[in-house]
């Protein structure tokens, strides 16, 4: 008889040890579960970073073109003759300089880029009642 409750007492004990080894591994899969499928949101949101900040750079420097034709054109030809309406690609992505607004003495310079399904547009504003480009505003818009 001492016999049987000694092997029962082992399966017990056998049963336990196992049931904890089971709810041991259970929570180190949930634990690495999680912390897996965080690495993956986080490489996600670091592509949407990057394919923003090109799109950003791009349409910066759309920007910074078009200034550029209007200062060259202005110290030739008074009146700023610089008209837009160009699709560049610069560093492998591309913008759109929209046509050059006058508005009184100043002159809008509307341009856009989207990479990735990110847009960004910008609205550059230039004084015209000086012999050179005057910056009045730079800014970023969510539509024109």
């Amino acid at each position: 008889m001492e016999k049987y409750f000694n092997q029962r007492k082992n399966k017990q004990r056998g049963f336990l040890v196992l049931t904890l080894v089971l709810l041991v591994c259970a929570t180190v899969l949930a634990i690495a579960s999680g912390i897996f499928l965080r690495s993956i949101g986080k490489v996600s949101e670091t592509g949407d970073s990057e394919n923003s900040f090109k799109s950003w750079s791009a349409v910066n420097a759309c920007g910074e073109y078009a200034l550029g034709r209007m200062a060259s054109i202005a110290s030739g030809q008074p009146g700023w003759a610089y008209q837009g309406n160009e699709l560049l690609t610069i560093g492998g992505e591309t913008c759109y300089i929209y046509g050059i607004i006058t508005q009184g003495e100043s002159k809008i310079i509307q341009a856009s880029s989207t990479v990735s399904n990110f847009t960004k547009k910008i609205v550059i504003e230039v004084a015209t009642n000086t012999p050179k480009v005057v910056i009045s505003s730079w800014r970023e818009v969510a539509d024109f």
